[in-house]
């Protein structure tokens, strides 16, 4: 497991793909994983998703919560919240109770606001 200090918390990491790792396939997982390479395929989880800035992900996205800084092409359905973080660049669809979306991040496609846990 990887520790990240991040905002006054302490985040557990269970898995990482690092920058130079390329995987195309199914990722099913529980707590929190963390792409830092590049991922196509499909992604199941109950936890959390992080795309890091030199994440590059084309997927379909069902998990609790998605954290992205990096880029992303293809659907997500979040159970929570997802947040775009600057540089973010995501094209596709978004499905969530909740976004955050941060100066400098970018989005092209739609966003459909659910009840949380739906």
């Amino acid at each position: 497991m990887f520790k990240e200090k991040k905002r006054d918390e302490e985040i557990t990491i269970n898995a990482f793909l690092g920058n130079k790792t390329n995987f195309n396939g199914t990722l099913v997982f529980d707590g929190i994983v963390r792409i830092d390479g590049s991922f196509k395929g499909n992604i199941v989880s109950s936890d959390t998703l992080i795309i890091a800035n030199t994440g590059e992900v084309e997927a379909d996205v069902e998990t609790s919560t998605v954290k992205i800084s990096g880029k992303f092409n293809g659907t997500i359905k979040a159970k929570t919240i997802v947040e775009l973080l600057k540089p973010a660049v995501v094209h596709g669809t978004i499905i969530t109770p909740m976004i955050k979306i941060e100066e400098g991040a970018k989005i092209n496609g739609n966003v459909q606001m659910t009840e949380e846990g739906a």
